[in-house]
């Protein structure tokens, strides 16, 4: 009899634990496909993970965190194009840049450059992206928020990856992250890089949205 109730307590509280977390995890990553769940806030894009490839003209070092501001403030003035409420089937998606522009201020622009072009152009992964956001100094507030990791602005390839990051604002949890790119496109730095995050969006509407609701709808969600 001992041996089962020892069994019982070694072998089977585990895997009730393992189930709870489980579906905690799987509630809060649900609420991201509810049209009236959590508030969902647009942080930006943080450019402190990227690296630069391939010849940028005459664009100069210490232009570069100028320009990354100018993008993030181009999303928001032209949210009509950028529509973010669209791509997440929500009625509005409030934004607050204060925290990435801060972050990106703090960007050594030398470091933008990787040391040979042999350099790893994929560094970051989901381990990684979930311990940057826990470094996050965010408000203390409910709801998810949604901000890209800028990986690489590649004008070899004319494409711009990045990490698409959903967590939670309250803890600073990571709900889930995938690496997205886009072409870039149009005159001028700014709205040439900018183009790869419309692009990035644009595939968030028209079919990663819907795959991501059935990832999670094969879990049990619905």
């Amino acid at each position: 009899m001992r041996t089962i109730k020892s069994f019982r307590r070694k072998f089977l509280f585990p895997v009730i634990l393992f189930i709870c977390n489980i579906s905690a995890y799987s509630q809060n990553a649900e609420d991201l496909f509810v049209r009236t769940g959590p508030e969902i806030v647009w942080l930006g894009v943080d450019f402190t993970q990227v690296k630069l490839y391939g010849d940028h003209g005459t664009v100069g070092q210490d232009e570069l965190i100028p320009l990354f501001d100018a993008i993030n403030r181009l999303i928001i003035t032209e949210r009509e194009k950028y529509n973010l409420a669209d791509a997440l089937r929500r009625d509005d998606i409030p934004f607050n840049l204060e925290m990435v522009t801060k972050l990106n201020s703090g960007i050594n622009p030398g470091s933008l450059f990787p040391l040979s072009s042999a350099e790893e152009k994929s560094r970051l992964d989901e381990d990684a992206i979930s311990v940057l956001v826990k470094q996050y100094d965010v408000p203390d507030s409910e709801g998810i928020g949604l901000i890209f990791f800028m990986e690489s602005i590649d004008k070899t390839t004319e494409r711009g990856t990045m990490w698409v990051t959903f967590f939670r604002l309250a803890d600073r949890n990571l709900l889930f992250t995938e690496k997205l790119s886009g072409t870039a496109g149009g005159f001028g730095f700014r709205n040439h890089w900018a183009r790869t995050v419309y692009e990035v969006i644009s595939q968030i509407r028209d079919e990663r949205f819907a795959r991501w609701r059935t990832r999670y709808t094969r879990l049990g969600l619905k």
